[in-house]
């Protein structure tokens, strides 16, 4: 299996969620296309956002390319999110009582810009309780190490000492908080806890291969049955 499915967590009929493992590199518009097939969706109403580390989360109704955008949202069932990530999260968003989600990219950047709150505001509707979130393989604090320009914009209590001035920031504990501190509950949030980094045999990282590293794909759609 060249995936991870995460559409159990959401338990709504006909929502899917994936993320690749590093067998193809996904930044390749061809392979994602490929890839949204094998997981029995539609090609052809693929969102595809030109990511640039920001705060942009844009709202769709059709298939398109995004410029300067890091996440998409839709309320639309024939509508498929991607995002590439390679040591970034892939955070997966889903109102289970209006049924919009989305798909974030929330690298450290992102993270500091609050990516995350920034679409859970176009997707609460008033119901945080019906949220649901999953945050998925990325880089871990085994593996994150950052210098203090970075690791100080963030709370102290979310990174340990690294070598020197150094610290390991725990990037996914980060976009938790954020989470919660926005309302969600706390056992409608999966956390992946695997790490980018450490498995290489798995997953595509910036932070191992530097800019040879190839991209995995996080999708989320709906099956074609439960339009």
């Amino acid at each position: 299996m060249n995936y991870i499915d995460y559409s159990d967590h959401f338990n709504v009929k006909g929502f899917r969620a994936f993320m690749s493992n590093r067998d193809r590199d996904y930044a390749n518009l061809g392979h994602r296309r490929f890839f949204v097939k094998n997981i029995e969706l539609d090609p052809n109403r693929l969102v595809v956002p030109r990511q640039t580390h920001s705060n942009h989360v844009a709202t769709v109704s059709g298939p398109c390319i995004l410029p300067d955008t890091d996440g998409a949202i839709t309320q639309e069932k024939d509508v498929v999110l991607s995002i590439q990530v390679a040591d970034c999260i892939p955070l997966f968003l889903m109102n289970t009582s209006t049924q919009a989600f989305g798909l974030i990219h929330s690298g450290w950047r992102g993270t500091q810009l609050n990516i995350g709150p920034v679409a859970l505001r176009q997707l609460v509707n008033g119901q945080p309780e019906s949220i649901k979130a999953v945050i998925g393989p990325s880089i871990g604090q085994c593996c994150f190490e950052v210098g203090p320009e970075v690791a100080n914009v963030f709370s102290s209590n979310r990174s340990i000492p690294g070598k020197g001035d150094r610290r390991m920031l725990d990037l996914k504990s980060i976009v938790k908080d954020q989470l919660l501190e926005t309302g969600l509950s706390e056992h409608h949030i999966l956390v992946d806890d695997q790490c980018t980094y450490c498995k290489q045999d798995r997953y595509f990282s910036y932070r191992r291969e530097g800019e040879q590293a190839g991209r995995m794909v996080a999708v989320a759609g709906w099956s074609e049955t439960s339009f």
